[in-house]
């Protein structure tokens, strides 16, 4: 083999993995859109249906649940997922861990239904926490068989795995509503369901069967990724679930339950593309770790073409919330206009900040992110608990504020932990907020000041921002850069 043979078979590799990481994220992408359209019609439909309270209540139990599946998947899943030469007993062990991890967790949580109710002064958590504790055996069961199609990159099976429990769920949430009765427990079935059918699908779908337990098969590193990624995780979790569960105590289901709307649309995204998106981008990353070229080409892709566009989407949200609202949810959600306002602030820098996570992971610095996990997300809970006096509004305040200083930190720290230069990641998020999102917001504010009908401003609003990308697109190089992106990564796709 020549020297000229190496740029050549490395050029190769690189189309080669370039290829399938658009595929992957074209596919992983379509199926995520598939699932917004979904739970959109879930929030939409079932919050006419329901009351703030009932919605409430259930958020509670799935902030003890969220908790819950920290240690049940213990950062396995994720340390699964990425590694390359994983055995077929070590993967077997690690099914077996998860396996007992969910059926002891489900038994703890049906044993703590009673002291829960107790505690929050709601009778009806009992039995939700009693049903709920069921969605630890089925994910416990289905990690492993999740973590093998990830690893495999079969991200058209992992998306129909994620897409097709989410609407068997509303249909079967529905169904309950229209046979019995509207109440909490339609958001019960629709959990119970959701987990049953992610976990039959990705049985069906991995092509994969566990063996029995070995001990010649050692998990030692992968243990030590996972509770590298656990630690961060776990520290996390107190962030996004300490303000549902200090408004359930301090202000009642109603107050959390229009929080918990409010905070569920500023999810949606998030959960729904940037997540999907990391499932796709750390195996890749993973793979370029040591081409500094090859990786930071990656990285700043990954981040116009998602961080980029979450912006955007958290921006009309800020700009058009009170039209949205009044349309979608009816008018008697008003209240919760300009709680999704504030939070949709912190989305935009929750979406920017997931390039650092992706940076974290594929370089196995995981020690390092959850030493920040330690200092940066304190901040953030201190920010949103100094908002509780003033209720939800209070919170979601909190919560942005915390957000932006967050983002400024994980750049700052990311880049001297794992040796990667943060400048353009930086100066890219910055140009993004002033040139896409803030135009965006002010667009959409105006518009719902000066036209009172709810469709009008809308309409008004969208059309008003539609002309501002494409004036934008002719008159900034870096939309043009982000346009190209979108249109490079289409174009691979089909």
């Amino acid at each position: 083999m020549t020297t000229d043979e190496l740029p050549t078979r490395s050029s190769r590799r690189n189309q080669q993995l370039g290829k399938q990481a658009v595929r992957g994220a074209s596919a992983t992408i379509a199926g995520q859109l598939v699932r917004l359209v979904v739970l959109l019609a879930s929030t939409v439909i079932l919050a006419r249906l329901l009351s703030p309270t009932d919605f409430g209540l259930v958020a509670i139990v799935l902030s003890l649940v969220a908790l819950g599946e920290l240690f049940r998947d213990f950062g396995l899943s994720m340390a699964a997922a990425r590694s390359v030469r994983l055995s077929h007993r070590q993967m077997s062990n690690l099914f077996w861990i998860n396996t007992a991890f969910g059926l002891i967790l489900g038994g703890v949580a049906y044993l703590l239904a009673k002291p829960v109710a107790q505690i929050f002064s709601q009778p009806a958590l009992e039995n939700i926490v009693v049903w709920l504790s069921l969605t630890f055996v089925f994910s416990g069961f289905s990690t492993q068989f999740r973590a093998r199609i990830n690893q495999k990159m079969r991200f058209k099976r992992l998306a129909i795995v994620d897409t097709v429990p989410a609407l068997i769920g509303l249909l079967s949430a529905i169904a309950y509503a229209w046979l019995f009765t509207a109440d909490y427990w339609v958001l019960v079935v629709q959990q119970l369901v959701v987990g049953l059918v992610g976990m039959v699908l990705a049985v069906a779908l991995s092509g994969w069967w566990p063996g029995w337990p070995s001990r010649r098969a050692s998990i030692r590193d992968v243990m030590g990724f996972g509770l590298g990624v656990f630690g961060s995780q776990a520290v996390a979790y107190v962030t996004k679930n300490i303000d549902n569960l200090s408004l359930g105590f301090f202000w009642g289901p109603t107050v959390l339950g229009v929080y918990g709307r409010a905070y569920q649309l500023l999810m949606l995204p998030l959960s729904q593309l940037a997540a999907p998106l990391t499932r796709v981008a750390v195996p890749v990353l993973t793979r370029v770790a040591n081409d500094r070229v090859r990786f930071n080409r990656f990285l700043l892709q990954g981040q116009l073409v998602g961080g980029v566009g979450l912006g955007i989407i958290y921006g009309v949200a800020c700009g058009l919330a009170f039209p949205l609202v009044d349309i979608v949810f009816g008018p008697n959600w008003t209240s919760m206009a300009p709680i999704l306002q504030a939070l949709a602030v912190g989305g935009v820098f929750r979406g920017l900040n997931q390039i650092t996570f992706w940076i974290f992971l594929a370089k196995d610095k995981t020690g390092a992110q959850f030493r920040f996990y330690l200092v940066s997300q304190p901040l953030i809970v201190v920010f949103m608990l100094a908002g509780l006096p003033w209720g939800a509004l209070g919170v979601a305040v909190g919560h942005s504020a915390g957000y932006f200083i967050n983002w400024l930190l994980s750049l700052w720290w990311c880049g001297r932990a794992t040796d990667t230069d943060m400048t353009p990641l930086l100066t890219n998020g910055i140009k993004s907020i002033f040139i896409c999102v803030l135009p965006v917001t002010a667009i959409g504010i105006l518009s719902t000041t000066f036209i009172h009908d709810s469709w009008l401003a809308l309409g008004a609003g969208g059309l008003s921002m539609v002309i501002y990308g494409v004036l934008s697109y002719l008159v900034f190089p870096f939309v043009r850069t982000v346009a190209h992106s979108v249109r490079m990564v289409a174009r691979k796709a089909r």
